[in-house]
């Protein structure tokens, strides 16, 4: 995000037909600093931003040069480019310098919060406990900043369970375990009270069954794909011969769709697979065959 705010004090003057000196006088501050308002070496103190902007007839997001369609596609575009780098091309490390500079250019998005979390504590299912432990003022910063000012529920909830995490790291269990025993279980979820919600057989019951199927079917397949990721009595080369047995199942049913829900069970578990093989230590043959394989159903 730029912040323009040098220039359009100078041009905003100049407009005026005042000098550096006059306008300093105005705000009674010395004339060196408002040249190094313009010359971009320093900002005006956030409480003469208002008087600025009311002197210059402007608000104060036209002061900053703050264009919010413009920052939001910026946003966007930078969201898309962390998905595409963890995602698409399973590059952990590419993936984390762009959330950090996220984080950094967009401290006010609540969604690279938690994409943030993610990314500085290792993971959200294989966190670092060295790296929770030495983030922890930072994570709780984020996290409290998320709980106090998000109504996004899910974030909410990301939050607490890595605040869960710092304790566990730090040896509290049992408060880890106090702060997580207060999320509901799966049937208390508010899919499955909506789905209780509608007579069975109408279609509004029928549209939340569909929505809850399919997002259990995202969870299953996720626990797949770890259960077979972190299987210690398996070696690498097993576990590629059991996504290879996931694909020619893949294969197999892909076209019916009587098996629509089977299909995301199985895609979202080799996902899982493919973007935990570096974690887990594929080399890089394995990680070709990996994706060899994963090329393949993708272009059917």
């Amino acid at each position: 995000m730029n912040i323009k705010i040098s220039e359009n004090i100078k041009r905003l003057r100049r407009e005026k037909r005042i000098t550096q000196e006059e306008l300093a006088l105005i705000f009674n501050v010395t004339p060196a600093a408002v040249s190094k308002w313009e010359n971009n070496e320093t900002y005006p103190d956030i409480t003469l931003l208002f008087p600025l902007s009311h002197f210059f007839g402007v608000t104060i997001d036209e002061l900053m040069g703050y264009d919010y369609m413009l920052v939001e596609e910026e946003i966007k575009k930078a969201k898309e480019e962390i998905h595409n780098a963890w995602y698409v091309d399973n590059d952990w490390d590419k993936a984390k310098e762009l959330v950090v500079a996220a984080r950094l250019n967009y401290p006010n998005d609540y969604e690279i919060m938690v994409q943030y979390l993610f990314f500085v504590t290792g993971g959200e299912a294989d966190n670092d406990i060295n790296a929770l432990i030495q983030n922890e003022k930072e994570i709780v910063k984020v996290c409290n900043l998320i709980l106090e000012g998000c109504n996004v529920e899910n974030y909410r909830l990301e939050a607490i369970t890595y605040k869960a995490k710092v304790l566990f790291a730090k040896g509290d269990e049992l408060g880890a375990l106090e702060l997580l025993n207060n999320f509901p279980s799966f049937y208390h979820t508010s899919g499955q009270r909506i789905e209780q919600l509608y007579k069975k057989g109408t279609t509004k019951f029928y549209n939340q069954l569909t929505i809850n199927l399919n997002e259990l079917a995202i969870f299953v397949g996720n626990k797949l794909g770890k259960y077979i990721s972190y299987d210690e009595k398996l070696s690498n080369t097993e576990k590629i011969v059991k996504m290879k047995k996931l694909i020619e199942l893949y294969n197999l049913i892909c076209f019916d769709e009587d098996y629509d829900v089977l299909i995301k069970v199985i895609i979202t578990a080799i996902n899982e697979i493919i973007h935990r093989s570096k974690l887990i230590g594929f080399n890089k043959q394995e990680l070709e065959d990996l994706k060899g394989a994963y090329n393949n159903i993708k272009s059917k």
